[in-house]
């Protein structure tokens, strides 16, 4: 089965929290299984150099976003079994942080279009992809929107880890940033404004989160920060599988 994960952080290359943990570990389990796995992030500028010397170019392309033609260039490195592949632009990427920018939507908003229109030309077709966080959550909906025809046996994973982060955007972001067919308007819109966490839940086959427990709690208002009847709209394709751990890394 070839697998790809979406994800804006990985260990050891780029970590703000759990999620980078989660992202760094999994895939390479999948891969001692048999399975073909990928992961796809961003180059950021805090991926060391010892790491950036070894990567691959693979090819650049533009993505659009809305009217924007922007640059995109494909790196690629082989490491325990998984194919690590990494989104480059500097306008969006080469900064300090990884997060806290003013133009966070838009930064993720193109690194979820620039997956999608870079796997074809690398000729990978996933048949899970498994996205993770709002960071990747614009993935499943252009996916659905634009790329389907190429990739229509594709299942959607998306995994939430903090539902306190849900990639808002005012409304005018649709049409000036996003660039998609107006009838994906209203499974993007929340309380007058976009949420782009809201459209991947409402989009992907299955939705998912880190522990049975914090699935339960979505469910509630007081956790979910507003998210609870979407999430209770899916009913059982939206459930809890309990983080792992990497028993190397970990080993006490």
């Amino acid at each position: 089965m070839n697998i790809l994960y979406v994800t804006s952080e990985a260990v050891p290359f780029c970590k703000t929290g759990g999620l980078a943990d989660v992202a760094g570990s999994l895939p390479q389990s999948l891969a001692a299984n048999g399975d073909r796995v990928s992961v796809i992030l961003p180059l950021y500028q805090s991926v060391a150099d010892a790491w950036r010397d070894r990567l691959h170019f693979e090819r650049y392309t533009y993505v659009r976003l809305a009217w924007r033609s922007l640059y995109c260039g494909l790196f690629s490195y082989e490491r325990q079994g998984v194919t690590w592949y990494f989104v480059d632009n500097e306008q969006y990427f080469k900064r300090p942080e990884l997060y806290g920018y003013y133009d966070d939507g838009e930064r993720f908003a193109f690194f979820c279009r620039a997956v999608l229109e870079a796997l074809p030309k690398i000729d990978f077709i996933p048949d899970v992809l498994h996205c993770h966080d709002w960071q990747a959550a614009m993935t499943p909906v252009y996916l659905r929107a634009l790329y389907h025809d190429w990739c229509p046996q594709t299942k959607l994973v998306f995994t939430i880890h903090n539902v306190e982060y849900q990639g808002w955007a005012d409304a005018s972001f649709f049409d000036n940033i996003l660039g998609l067919p107006d009838e994906y308007r209203a499974s993007l819109t929340f309380d007058g404004a976009i949420n782009m966490m809201k459209g991947a839940i409402e989009l992907s086959d299955i939705v998912t989160t880190v522990s049975k427990s914090y699935a339960e709690e979505l469910r509630y208002p007081y956790y979910s920060h507003g998210l609870d009847g979407v999430l209770q709209s899916r009913g059982s394709d939206f459930s809890g599988i309990t983080n792992g751990i990497d028993m190397q890394v970990f080993d006490p």
